[in-house]
């Protein structure tokens, strides 16, 4: 695994981009951000808007931490909530056992 995760991202147009972590990325939403991938990120990380919902795909849903109890309520309220798939990427630690992730961004409410 490399020491800074690269992510596979699949556009809302279907479009692929593979992102790599830079330096103050702590979070899957700041890389989003930072590369222009459609994520609002509107509250700045606390999980209180869900303007950074993505759709994480099938093979990592178990791979990852599973969502926390606000996570997963206020994706619950989400016009495009996948009981499975459904993430707030500013929940998601940017970490090495995260490289090779793909996900795609969820549609925008």
């Amino acid at each position: 695994m490399s020491e800074s995760p690269k992510i596979t991202v699949i556009s809302r147009e279907g479009t692929t981009a593979t992102l790599e972590q830079n330096a103050g990325q702590d979070t899957l939403m700041q890389l989003l951000f930072a590369n222009d991938q459609g994520v609002e990120a509107a509250c700045g990380g606390c999980a209180s808007c869900a303007t950074c919902h993505v759709y994480i795909a099938e093979e990592w849903v178990k791979r990852l931490p599973p969502r926390e109890q606000v996570e997963d309520l206020l994706l619950s309220y989400s016009e495009h909530f996948d009981k499975i798939r459904s993430r707030l990427s500013c929940q998601i630690s940017m970490t090495s056992d995260i490289d090779g992730l793909i996900l795609e961004i969820a549609p925008e409410e």
